[in-house]
């Protein structure tokens, strides 16, 4: 017997913007969790028949009923609409489609949206009727509810999102005794307080994949600060932390490890059915956790394929064999790009400038895209002309900054001072696209020995070295190993390099007013790519970089910074290089071991 379909479409206006109604509903895995809907289980990416995309998901209905089905990709356009389809294998539903379309208010107002939902089910047998009348059109109204609920709690912050009643137990009194040995360490005070309600107050998915630069900009307050915090409850046993491995393409997490001991060079993502190689840049991300001491928590999963999820992706749209759709291109500060899912294929847009108002169009084949660059237009349309049916997202093509990668991590001091231990395997090794890297040395080393003896020059080294860490670790850098005399530290940012020597020099002649005899240093700076490995059980750094950083300080004469023109040449390294309160000199010198002569530079302070 077939049934007739059930459809479903309401309409109701909110005084919130459009962007804050879609930060709100395209968060669909919160948003599941809020309306009552059930976790699921998703398998790994299959094809229909059509070549289309889909993941096959069970989930058990109240707990008891199972029930299966194929979902399809979500289709979106950010801050307009998005789609989802399901097509039932087991229970009382055959097929459901349903959306979010965001439309301007009546009166024109920015500060309103029209939120209109729909959803359209077709019952299987007599059960899925009566779960349509009772289980699908409540969690319709739930949807409501939940922009309702944003209302009442009279918050301007997109943050303050509603949650549900809360269910979890919290282990106060050991959250207490905890809280005050984190406070023995150099932490804010009223960041600890942040901390404890954060973990007393939010959802189990919040606690269970926590990033620290979100929480941050959540509580207005600097992003480097709350990740210091959280490893500082991470030492005391607040916070757990884990590595998340991106995919370069998806750009979603598919892996997850608890230590870098675990990570291996390869991990594979099923979206793009290909191998890729770990980055600590870009690919390997940290993420923290509540400790299960304090309160258990798990991020169930509720949907995988919300656009909250791939927040990159401005539009995505599956587009049937033989047909077109057409793709609306906004004005974007950020390059873009149109890539198809899973074969990976790109084209690139030119949108410096919005060439035409007339549309644009290109062809996808077999062969791939007709062309690798287009210019921009309002809008393009895309044909598909390939044997299959594939989904074209049009995204950012740079990554966002929100991240904390285990680059930016593993070079600051805190890291490496409270987790020794996290290191790779002894038989892996990972790239690194950009590391900055400083050298120091001593100059006349062997005279201080000579003359204010062994014991005394050791002292004086010792505390040199402290001198060195403190700047280091103040500008954002971490020690990685002294060598002799000389310290070799590494840092995310070029700008904090510099910085740190900047600061190491100047603070050199107040050291030397407590010595007896006067130290001269002499260091050296590069940036570039390396490769990450654990030497002696601790991360170590080699490669072409490392070596030219240690040739380049060995032409320093002492008092100075010397580095190349690509490291002077970096943004913020040159904005800091405009000081009137330095003196800078070119020069060549040939490095030993180094094929070519190099353009150097000598930094010097003026008095």
């Amino acid at each position: 017997m077939k049934f007739t379909s059930k459809k479903y479409v309401i309409d109701r206006e909110y005084p919130i913007s459009k962007e804050s109604v879609w930060k709100l509903l395209s968060d669909t895995n919160r948003l599941n969790l809020y309306i009552g809907l059930f976790p699921v289980n998703f398998s790994n990416i299959q094809k229909d028949n059509k070549g289309v995309l889909f993941r096959e998901a069970q989930a058990k209905v109240g707990g008891i009923i199972p029930i299966s089905w194929q979902e399809y990709p979500f289709q979106w356009e950010e801050k307009r609409s998005y789609v989802v389809e399901r097509r039932y294998l087991t229970g009382p539903l055959e097929h459901f489609i349903g959306g979010v379309e965001l439309l301007d208010s009546d009166d024109g107002s920015s500060s309103k949206t029209k939120v209109r939902l729909t959803a359209e089910f077709t019952p299987k047998n007599i059960l899925g009727i009566a779960a349509i009348r009772f289980t699908g059109y409540k969690s319709i109204k739930n949807t409501l509810k939940y922009l309702d609920r944003f209302l009442e709690i009279d918050s301007d912050d997109i943050f303050e999102i509603p949650q549900k009643s809360p269910k979890h137990k919290v282990n106060l009194m050991e959250l207490s005794r905890l809280e005050d040995t984190l406070k023995n360490w150099p932490v804010n005070f009223k960041y600890v307080e942040l901390l404890s309600q954060y973990l007393g107050t939010r959802s189990d998915h919040d606690v269970a994949k926590m990033q620290s630069i979100h929480i941050a900009r959540e509580w207005n307050v600097e992003s480097d600060d709350v990740l210091k915090l959280f490893l500082y409850a991470t030492k005391v046993g607040i916070l757990n932390l884990s590595w998340n491995l991106i995919c370069p393409n998806c750009r979603v997490s598919k892996v997850t490890q608890n230590s870098l001991s675990t990570i291996t060079q390869q991990f594979h993502c099923d979206l793009c059915g290909i191998n890729y190689d770990a980055n600590f840049d870009q690919y390997v991300e940290l993420y923290f956790s509540v400790h299960p001491s304090i309160r258990q928590a798990h991020s169930e999963v509720y949907c995988v394929g919300g656009p909250m999820i791939t927040p990159h992706i401005i539009t995505q749209k599956i587009i049937k064999t033989g047909s077109a759709t057409t793709f609306s291109i906004p004005f974007h500060e950020e390059s873009l790009r149109f890539r198809v899912l899973q074969v990976n294929d790109i084209v690139s847009i030119d949108n410096e400038t919005i060439t035409s108002p007339k549309r644009g169009s290109v062809e996808y084949t077999d062969q791939g895209w007709s062309e690798p660059l287009i210019s921009a237009h309002s809008d393009v349309i895309i044909r598909n002309s390939s044997s299959s049916g594939i989904i074209v997202v049009l995204e950012q093509a740079t990554w966002s900054k929100d991240k904390v990668s285990a680059a930016k991590v593993s070079a600051m001091q805190e890291f490496r001072d409270l987790f020794s231990s996290e290191v790779l395997s002894p038989d892996q090794s990972i790239a690194i696209n950009h590391v900055t890297i400083l050298f120091t040395d001593l100059k006349n080393s062997t005279s201080l020995y000579e003359n204010v003896g062994d014991a005394n020059a050791y002292g004086q080294v010792r505390r040199h070295f402290e001198l060195l860490t403190h700047w280091i670790a103040k500008n954002n850098g971490s020690v990685v190993k002294t060598i002799g005399d000389a310290v070799m530290a590494v840092f995310h940012l070029p700008e904090d390099g510099l910085k740190a020597a900047w600061e190491i020099q100047k603070n050199v002649a107040e050291f030397n007013q407590n010595t007896e005899e006067n130290i001269v240093l002499k260091i050296g700076l590069n940036s570039g790519p390396a490769i990450v490995v654990n030497s002696n059980d601790r991360l170590d750094y080699f490669g072409r970089t490392v070596n030219i950083s240690a040739r380049i300080q060995g032409q320093g004469i002492g008092d100075d910074i010397v580095f190349n023109t690509n490291f002077m040449n970096q943004q913020k390294v040159a904005e800091l290089l405009k000081s009137t309160n330095i003196e800078l000199t070119s020069f060549r010198a040939a490095l030993k071991g180094i094929d070519r002569t190099m353009d150097l530079f000598r930094l010097t302070l003026k008095d």
